[in-house]
């Protein structure tokens, strides 16, 4: 990207009074730190819980397996 774009690039973000633009931006560049687990509705997160106990009594599909499964699956076609 030539140093022509980058300035636009600033100069938008400069201008911009939308909250929600500048968050993406700082998220894109890694400058946003604030834990976005906080942001996500409540059943998501006992969703997320659960499946992490599952996870650690062994209820759980190892990801490797899950693989073999998707490719002898989808991709012998």
């Amino acid at each position: 990207m030539d140093i022509a774009a980058k300035y636009k690039i600033v100069e938008g973000i400069i201008q911009t009074d939308n909250d929600l633009v500048l968050k993406e931006i700082e998220s894109l560049l890694g400058l946003y730190k604030e834990d976005f687990s906080k942001h996500l509705p409540e059943e998501l997160k006992n969703q997320i819980n659960e499946a992490k106990s599952e996870l650690t009594e062994g209820k759980g599909i190892p990801h490797e397996i899950v693989m073999q499964e998707i490719t002898k699956s989808f991709m012998n076609k």
